[in-house]
């Protein structure tokens, strides 16, 4: 249906409107980022001050942060690939369940693991990392499961 005298069209702005629209939608994404950053941050320092672990600075952990999400988006692709290739030849739940903890569990400890080893700003234990990862992905789970259930 198309609507007459009406502009819906991005390119029937005028520069002003643009630069507003682009500018809105920018500052909605960074704001967006910068929340889910924000809250895990939050999160990851509670739990390592929950646990002990030692760490120079908030710059130190927010550095961690950063490259966990850098490093752990990466690895997290090659993760997913291979879920999704072990799933085509599992069709029980239980073993599927295992299998996706293993290989997602693996390749987050990596990501994990690596940055500390690479940061000597921050010490973790290596009880604490795996603590964390696995912690990590049953949260991961919880919420992709009520996502697949909305659906």
């Amino acid at each position: 249906m198309k609507l007459k005298n009406h502009k819906n069209s991005f390119r029937d702005l005028n520069l002003f409107e643009k630069m507003l629209v682009i500018t809105a939608s920018t500052l909605l994404v960074v704001l967006s980022i910068t929340l889910v950053i924000g809250i895990f941050f939050f999160g990851i320092v509670g739990f390592f001050r929950l646990f002990g672990v030692e760490y120079t600075s908030p710059y130190s952990i927010l550095g961690f942060v950063l490259f966990f999400f850098v490093f752990g988006l990466v690895l997290d692709l090659f993760a997913n690939v291979l879920i999704k290739l072990s799933s085509q030849y599992i069709s029980d739940k239980f073993k599927l369940f295992i299998t996706r903890l293993l290989i997602d569990c693996t390749f987050n400890w990596l990501a994990f693991h690596t940055i500390d080893e690479l940061m000597k700003s921050i010490t973790i234990p290596l009880t604490i990392e795996i603590v964390t990862i696995l912690l990590l992905f049953f949260i991961e789970v919880a919420f992709d499961d009520k996502e697949k259930n909305k659906k």
